[in-house]
């Protein structure tokens, strides 16, 4: 047999919305960590590692440890 290619015509709005609802049902069915590094919640957040420092010491987030072994808690 040849390999043959297959092309998929998708609607991205609807690919979108697929998305969304399968991240909600992955929030559902395993939460999110409690406690994450400072570049894990930087992640989650979309922001800098350098935001979250700054809203630790502004009691903004709340965290414990330090340096490397510093956790941020989230939720």
């Amino acid at each position: 047999m040849r390999n043959a290619q297959q092309l998929i015509a998708v609607d991205a709005a609807a690919l979108a919305e697929v998305l969304a609802r399968l991240d909600r049902i992955e929030a559902k069915i395993a939460p999110p960590p409690q406690w994450l590094t400072v570049h894990e919640a930087a992640a989650r957040l979309g922001c800098t590692a350098s935001t979250i420092r700054r809203k630790i010491a502004a009691g903004e987030i709340e965290a414990r440890g330090s340096g490397r072994a510093r956790m941020v808690r989230l939720g």
